[in-house]
């Protein structure tokens, strides 16, 4: 391998702390490629939940964004907290009404406090990504954001309200059950409006789900019997394999114009899992060589 080849997928990282007046503070990891950018600028991925994905995402890019393999080089831009998580706060949505959960066991779980995803989503588009283009290249028609569970509701919800954000939304897992369905009833709206006014050209979604979220996984079959019976109960009334695929087949027969979506359920995963197999297809989709 030549001494240009080499360079080309050499990478530094940078963490940095940043407050954001209504939201609070982030630790963001910034990843990017050390060669000469592209006359575009770099392509650019958001993701949620940094501090679990980032170390899969880099080095998803510094094995595959070599010559000869199939992603080109780019940046990753993870976002997360110093401290204590508010990713309820920030991935839900705000609700006049949130609608409790019934817990199999008995009651109802807890509903978290209030969402605030509108003023979430403000600080990456107003604050983050300013920031993240002052300081590297970046090609604003290549920008991307993935989350999972919360996080891929969170997805779903900028698409679905400011589709022009990002070019690519990735969807691991959305957590399609939250509050009453929140977020099929926000589909159903965006279809409608798709009807009058058109989506922004090129966009993309990725729908990705475990095959185990609606069943159980082979180990556990040999967990205790009420303990199977819990997990059997909770994951049958959140249906996310079923939910996924409805919202994929309502927004696929919706025909919205250049909106491309896929659908994919990853055999033998589960909530746990799936976004190590989510994340690699996402990645090697938005930063795809040629």
């Amino acid at each position: 391998m030549s001494d240009e080849e080499t360079m080309e997928h050499l990478h530094s990282v940078r963490e940095e702390m940043i407050t954001s007046s209504a939201c609070g503070d982030y630790r963001v990891t910034i990843c990017w490629p050390d060669g000469a950018p592209p006359n575009d600028g770099w392509p650019v991925i958001y993701i949620l939940d940094g501090a679990h994905h980032f170390p899969v995402a880099a080095t998803l890019m510094r094995t595959l964004g070599r010559p000869r393999c199939c992603m080109v080089p780019g940046v990753i831009v993870a976002i997360d907290y110093p401290e204590e998580t508010r990713r309820d706060r920030d991935y839900r949505p705000y609700v006049a009404e949130l609608i409790p959960e019934p817990d199999p066991r008995g009651g109802v779980y807890p509903a978290g406090g209030e969402g605030c995803a509108e003023a979430f989503l403000a600080f990456i588009r107003h604050e983050l990504k300013p920031m993240i283009r002052n300081m590297l290249p970046i090609d604003n028609h290549r920008e991307a954001l993935f989350g999972h569970s919360y996080g891929g509701l969170f997805t779903l919800n900028t698409l679905f309200t400011q589709a022009e954000s990002f070019r690519h939304y990735y969807a691991s897992s959305p957590s399609v059950w939250w509050n009453g369905s929140y977020i099929v009833k926000s589909a159903q709206r965006f279809i409608q409006q798709s009807a009058i006014r058109s989506v922004p050209p090129e966009r993309v979604l990725f729908l990705s789900v475990g095959e185990h979220e609606q069943s159980l996984e082979e180990w556990e079959l040999s967990l205790p019997a009420d303990t199977r019976q819990y997990l059997v109960e909770h994951r049958w009334q959140r249906r996310m394999v079923d939910g996924v695929r409805e919202l994929a087949s309502l927004l696929q027969v919706g025909h919205i114009s250049a909106l491309q979506v896929e659908l994919f359920i990853h055999q033998g995963q589960s909530h746990q899992s799936v976004p190590l197999c989510s994340l690699q297809k996402a990645m090697m989709h938005h930063f795809k060589r040629g």
